[in-house]
């Protein structure tokens, strides 16, 4: 038996998105939760639409004797231990007292890595929601403004057209503040002549979005159009190294052979899958021991940082075919 306690497992088995819950799979499910979540659950069931088939059991006081009388003779539960802290796991270990807790073999993340063909539905429209973002911000942005402002209006836009949520906080990074990757906003203000590098992501339904344009107000100098081509073509050979069967290891190796010296400052992976989470299995970097699978998506983001002076990184985010990689990211580059 299965112990499923992480919220985003419960949202991709059984469509659950709120915060008290869990549910236990074996030859029959159950989900538990309290009497706010009832009429939730009882829609769930409603509208069919779960991964796995479930009964609804509300908590209240006597949860361990419901727990007992459910699990019946189950000797072994397997619970997600990337998950669950050390006062949590004590806390089931009352509650499942006589059964034996083991971290799970096979985790609901490893079922997530492939999406089906809902999912990639989903995935292209936040990726869609977050490019029409992105091409108001574009036609917005305009020395005064600050970095700040801009994040905010990411999110205001992304609501307007649809988005439940933003991926992550967005970054926007003006001059030298795009030379630090995980750049934090600040109140800093656009000036002309200007790099900016914007990276930014939507959520619909669960299912995040993700990308990174870098431009400029005005004419680049020789050096930042030098590095914005390197990035470019970086990522173009990225993606054409990107198939099913290939080692996640090889798209990464592919975008630092065109840097060439360049690549010492590219400290970062190449790309990460996305789906629920905005950072999921498997990292396209060269430590990487995975192989790229049919069905996996996953972003393409090369980037060279030149400390005190500028950086430069290109995301899309699309997925793994047999024969390549579909990119699902329609914004200029």
């Amino acid at each position: 038996m299965k112990l499923i306690t992480h919220t985003t497992n419960l949202h991709y088995l059984i469509g659950f998105t709120g915060t008290a819950g869990f549910l236990i799979m074996g030859k029959k499910n159950y989900f538990f939760t309290d009497f706010r979540y009832e009429a939730t659950a009882a829609k769930l069931l409603k509208e069919s639409k779960s991964r796995v088939p479930f009964e609804f059991i509300k908590i209240d006081s006597n949860l361990k004797e419901i727990l007992k009388k459910k699990l019946g003779k189950a000797k072994t539960i397997e619970f997600e231990s990337n998950h669950v802290t050390v006062a949590e796991l004590k806390r089931w270990k009352d509650l499942l007292k006589g059964h034996k807790l083991v971290p799970m073999k096979k985790t609901i993340e490893e079922i997530r890595w492939c999406k089906d063909e809902n999912e990639v539905k989903l995935l292209k429209k936040s990726q869609k929601i977050n490019a029409e973002v992105f091409k108001r911000i574009r036609a917005m942005i305009k020395p005064g403004h600050s970095e700040l402002e801009i994040a905010w209006q990411i999110r205001a836009i992304g609501y307007e057209l649809g988005a439940e949520d933003i991926s992550f906080e967005p970054i926007v990074a003006f001059g030298n503040h795009s030379a630090s990757p995980h750049h934090q906003n600040t109140t800093r203000k656009l000036k002309k002549r200007d790099i900016v590098l914007i990276d930014m992501g939507m959520k619909y339904k669960g299912y995040c979005s993700d990308m990174t344009r870098t431009f400029f107000i005005g004419k680049p100098s020789e050096e930042e159009a030098m590095v914005y081509d390197l990035v470019l073509q970086a990522q173009l050979a990225g993606i054409t190294a990107t198939k099913a069967g290939v080692k996640a290891s090889s798209p990464d190796k592919a975008a630092r052979k065109i840097m060439g010296d360049m690549a010492e400052h590219f400290g970062h992976s190449l790309g990460h899958g996305i789906g629920l989470d905005v950072h999921e299995y498997p990292g396209v970097s060269t430590r990487s021991k995975a192989t790229l699978k049919e069905g996996m998506i996953v972003t393409m983001e090369p980037g060279i940082y030149l400390p005190g002076k500028f950086g430069v990184r290109i995301e899309d985010m699309g997925r793994v075919t047999k024969t390549g990689y579909e990119n699902f990211t329609k914004v200029d580059k």
